[in-house]
């Protein structure tokens, strides 16, 4: 079998759990249902599926035992949502490209600049080890690119990019880089103490990856329509409703005001309405006044 379908096998197993515990069999004939969809072979044998259960252990960390009171078989511990989420994702991804090669141009895909991630493995090792690296770096800003000593503290997802958050030994600060902006990456034999700095609680209340504002509650109003959108689709984890009627519905944050979250309001134009800060309200509006300006 090859080894998409025990990956795929994995997967489906760890899905079907998490939606409820099950016996073996419900799970083998969940398995056969969406063998029907992928044309793979998911027909296991009890055997087989003791087999799968250690390494979906040993590969993923997630521990699925029997229940011997109620029958069935559970996973031992809540599966944090977003980053399985993102494996499921991804695998599916990988899957229908594959698939795509035999149905030509079923499946039509964005053209995209590099990501930077061909650098992702070398930084989570410098990372892991404390071991301090060297980038040359080109900015938007600057026409030569920089090099860079630099303490590995983590890679962030944004705005579909990847970021390195790091200490800067020249600069003594905390910074971020861009990976598709790195030109080239060596890893030091420099050990470096363990920093203590929480990247998750650093960023929680950002748009983006910048934070250079205070972050403050922002109320914003979105026509019925738009806000329908906005519903489905979170600016911010944040969000929360506080006032909904048939006309528009107002949303309540608590964020960094950043440029990145200026544009990102200005992009749903006549849709929406700042209510709160006035700070906010008075620099998009400016923002405004000067791309009419443009058009006079």
């Amino acid at each position: 079998m090859a080894k998409r379908e025990y990956i795929q096998r994995h997967l489906l197993i760890i899905k079907k759990l998490k939606s409820k515990p099950c016996n073996f069999e419900e799970i083998r004939k969940y398995l056969l249902t969406q063998q029907e969809i992928t044309g793979d072979n998911f027909d296991i044998s009890q055997r087989t599926f003791q087999r799968d259960l250690k390494e979906i252990n040993t590969i993923y960390g997630i521990e699925i035992r029997y229940n011997k009171k109620e029958e069935h078989y559970e996973i031992a511990e809540e599966v944090e949502e977003k980053p399985f989420e993102r494996i499921i994702e991804a695998f599916e991804t990988l899957s229908a490209l594959n698939f795509s090669n035999h149905v030509s141009n079923k499946l039509i895909l964005e053209r995209r600049a590099g990501k930077g991630t061909e650098h992702m493995h070398g930084l989570l090792y410098a990372i892991e080890s404390n071991l301090e690296i060297v980038i040359k770096h080109q900015s938007y800003w600057k026409e030569s690119a920089e090099v860079r000593t630099l303490q590995p503290i983590a890679i962030k997802e944004s705005q579909n990019r990847w970021y390195l958050i790091c200490f800067d030994t020249v600069k003594k600060d905390f910074r971020n880089f861009a990976l598709d902006r790195i030109i080239s990456l060596e890893i030091s034999t420099q050990k470096f103490k363990s920093i203590n700095h929480d990247v998750t609680a650093y960023y929680q209340n950002a748009f983006g990856i910048e934070t250079y504002e205070t972050a403050t509650k922002i109320i914003l109003n979105f026509n019925a329509f738009q806000a329908r959108y906005i519903k489905s689709l979170p600016l911010h984890s944040s969000q929360k409703i506080v006032f909904e009627n048939e006309d528009y519905c107002q949303f309540e944050y608590f964020m960094h005001p950043t440029n990145d979250f200026i544009m990102e309001i200005m992009k749903y134009g006549e849709n929406v309405k700042i209510e709160e800060p006035l700070e906010l309200k008075e620099k998009v509006k400016y923002k405004i006044e000067e791309m009419l300006s443009l058009y006079k």
